[in-house]
């Protein structure tokens, strides 16, 4: 995959977008600071706007909906989510069919003379996807006329996301005033239908790799990293929109591939030593002999014991690794491949980012690398374990707590009342603090909760995303694996840095190091966790403690010394790197190490 291409195609997309949905909220009457310049009027049966009768009332009330999230989170914010909403769309659209998953609906076909998306074309012909009969009136009014060409695709693409079951679990519905912004320059020649259907950019084969949706987002937020990081330099601290773009980075396969085998893959070779498996995995390093005694092994009976969380998953990459060390896990256990597949997603994968955008991707990859062994998979039967952060749910609920928590436990007593309003408290930081949340919860409390969630009214309680992700970061796995985020505590916001000095005084210097903290206390003894990060912890005065804690405390069972240049995409020398696995268990056996700084790009890392 030449990701050279794919920065080109993610970045001249955003701009492109971005450019045609500013100048869609300019045409619906807003001025380039988000001001209302020109309303328009509901008719009975129409909207009328500029003088012009729109046949359809939900147009009146789409605009209303628009102009209330402009005025709520900001002209900009409005035109980075419908931006990244249309762009995400139709990629995921591409990779479905050329994963044979969908009908290639964005393939162009001749019509009337020049390149025409098939979905117009087929609709043109009367040929529509599953929509509503009213939107299917709609299409028909629309479909002779060419100049009105992008909202009849508009109203084809948002019917086929709604209506396919991996675009509308993974992505949610398309939100109503987003309808109004697809920009009318998409199908003009050159542009973002265009990019997506020139194999100079995006070959067929690259659409279809799993990996690929988790590039082209790196990609596409890359200049929003660039303008979070010059901020950094005029002294100004991460926000939490911020957070997201100055931490996502997209880990090497390889170095991916040496993190799972050596955490699932060496738990599962200590536990069937007979297994053939190894011979597949060339990133498996074997460990030093006293390492390798009855009471430094995770014992586990089953595959559905070797789980994993990723607490900084992004777009799920090391979970799709995870997923295909698993699936062979599996299925020399004798498990049908649709059992594997099922199995994986219910009981083995856990992933959790701070970035909504990231966790859709994440679900989509996984459910991707499911559909390439099971097709099957595509309906959604079985939604990954993948979550994000919910929203703070309003002041009076909170206040109403000890009141509605009796009715969501059907009973409850007094200290599992207290201790689920004191993490639901917290979870109300969740947007600023991520994975890093600390739960002062007792197995008592844990159980009520995830009795109680089994409930089918237990949906209905709004703080129920908030104690699903708290029981996901309550668990014990047999295994982490992360490409963590790397922040300075000097670009910590208040909060944020508060939170870290109070709960992970160890590895208060860098998130990175928090991470490493929380990936001990995230599985369980003897467990294994896998990471990537600066190399800075093992060299530096402010991570002293922490180096210590390790020693004293865990076993470190390998490390690649990577250095500089680990990351093709990065320049320079700035991001130097170690991987590592570390088992939560005291050995006074050695690790194994690799010194790897000398390699002048990853390849040579690897080689």
């Amino acid at each position: 995959m030449d990701t050279a291409r794919l920065k080109r195609f993610a970045t001249e997309a955003r701009t492109k977008i971005k450019q045609g949905v500013t100048l869609m909220i300019r045409q619906w009457g807003f001025d380039a600071d988000g001001n209302v310049m020109e309303e328009p009027q509901l008719l009975q049966g129409g909207t009328l706007f500029r003088n012009q009768v729109i046949g359809d009332e939900d147009v009146y009330h789409r605009w209303c909906a628009l102009r209330n999230k402009i005025q709520q989170v900001g002209l900009r914010n409005v035109y980075e989510e419908a931006a990244y909403t249309w762009f995400n769309r139709f990629v995921a659209i591409k990779i479905l069919s050329k994963n044979e998953l969908l009908e290639s609906y964005l393939d162009y076909e001749a019509a009337d003379g020049k390149p025409t998306p098939i979905i117009i074309t087929q609709a043109r012909r009367g040929i529509l996807p599953e929509m509503s009969d009213y939107n299917r009136r709609r299409v028909m009014d629309l479909a002779d006329d060419h100049n009105r060409e992008a909202e009849l695709l508009t109203l084809l693409i948002t019917s086929v996301c709604h209506n396919t079951p991996i675009l509308a679990n993974c992505f949610g519905h398309i939100n109503d005033y987003t309808e109004l912004l697809l920009p009318r320059t998409i199908t003009t020649q050159g542009d973002f239908l265009d990019m997506l259907n020139d194999v100079n950019y995006i070959t067929d084969e690259d659409y279809r790799q799993p990996e690929l949706i988790g590039w082209l987002y790196q990609f596409y937020i890359s200049e929003r990293k660039d303008e979070v990081f010059a901020s950094f330099k005029s002294g100004k601290k991460a926000s939490k929109d911020e957070i997201p773009a100055a931490t996502q980075i997209f880990t090497p396969n390889w170095i991916v591939k040496y993190m799972v085998q050596n955490t699932i893959g060496r738990i599962y070779l200590d536990n069937n030593s007979y297994s053939s498996l190894k011979d597949n995995w060339k990133y498996l390093v074997e460990p030093a002999e006293e390492n390798t005694s009855e009471e430094n092994i995770l014992k586990v009976e089953n595959p559905e014991e070797l789980t994993i969380i990723d607490a900084g998953c992004g777009s799920g990459h090391i979970l799709v690794e995870a997923f295909d060390t698993l699936y062979s896990i599996y299925l020399e256990q004798y498990a049908s491949p649709r059992e594997a597949c099922d199995s994986i997603l219910q009981y083995n994968i856990v992933g959790v980012d701070i970035d909504t955008r990231a966790k859709q991707l994440a679900q989509f990859a996984l459910l991707m690398k499911a559909c390439s062994y099971v097709p099957e998979m595509a309906d959604c039967h079985v939604m990954p374990r993948v979550f994000d952060m919910p929203e703070p749910i309003s002041e009076r609920e909170m206040e109403n707590l000890k009141d509605t928590l009796p009715h969501f436990f059907l009973g409850g007593n007094t200290k599992v009342i207290n201790e689920t309003i004191e993490a639901i408290e917290l979870l109300q930081q969740a947007q600023e603090l991520g994975s890093i949340m600390k739960f002062n919860v007792s197995e008592a409390t844990r159980y009520a909760i995830k009795t109680a969630m089994e409930n089918e009214n237990a949906s209905q309680f709004s703080f129920y995303p908030h104690l699903k992700l708290m029981l996901a970061l309550t668990e014990k796995y047999a295994t982490a694996c992360m490409n963590p985020p790397y922040m300075g505590a000097g670009n910590m916001n208040p909060q944020l840095s508060k939170y870290v000095k109070d709960n992970y005084d160890e590895g208060k210097a860098d998130m990175f190091s928090v991470f490493m903290i929380l990936a001990i206390n995230l599985i369980a003894k003897n467990g294994k966790y896998g990471m990537i990060n600066m190399h800075s912890w093992m060299f530096l005065s402010s991570f002293e403690k922490l180096r210590k804690t390790i020693l004293n405390n865990q076993q470190i069972d390998n490390l690649l010394h990577l250095g500089p240049r680990t990351f093709d995409e990065l320049s320079g020398e700035v991001v130097q790197n170690a991987a590592f696995i570390i088992t939560k268990t005291h050995s006074n056996g050695f690790g194994i190490y690799f010194r790897l700084v000398d390699g002048k790009n990853c390849a040579d890392k690897e080689h």
